[in-house]
């Protein structure tokens, strides 16, 4: 119509572009999904410290937080409640806290008082304070 021929492969190339960097992004959340990662707008880390700053959680460990599907995120942990603390409501606090701020909808969390008998010496310091299994690979958990 324009008589200008070299449009028909110039846009053949923009869509296939664009078709390949889509199928790039899909791909990469596939995986990701696959493998059970964390998403990518979630931080491990702060996750963790946000559950620790819940009053009455005093250690958080066996952290899991993975992508059912897309858009659906899930979250398993064990968490160590301190001693004389109402296990019902610390555990209401933190589905709340990251119901509303992190978005997690499929939470899986198993709580335990805290108890002297329980504590490591090596552990004592641990308290109110996350660390990453994975930065310290040698550490009990």
């Amino acid at each position: 119509m324009t008589g200008w021929y070299p449009i028909d492969p110039l846009l053949s190339v923009l869509i296939t572009l664009f078709i390949i960097w889509r199928t790039w992004l899909l791909l990469s959340q596939a995986v990701n999904i696959l493998m059970d990662g964390v998403p990518p707008h979630l931080n491990a880390e702060e996750v963790a410290n946000a559950m620790i700053n819940v009053v009455g959680v005093r250690e958080v460990h066996d952290l899991d937080i993975w992508t059912i599907t897309s858009g659906r995120d899930a979250l398993s942990a064990h968490i160590i409640v301190s001693a004389g603390k109402n296990r019902d409501s610390v555990l209401a606090d933190v589905q709340h806290m990251l119901r509303e701020r992190f978005h997690i909808g499929h939470l899986t969390l198993q709580l335990m008082e805290e108890r002297m008998e329980w504590i490591h010496p090596l552990k004592r310091n641990w308290s109110k304070s996350y660390v990453p299994i994975s930065a310290n690979p040698g550490k009990l958990s």
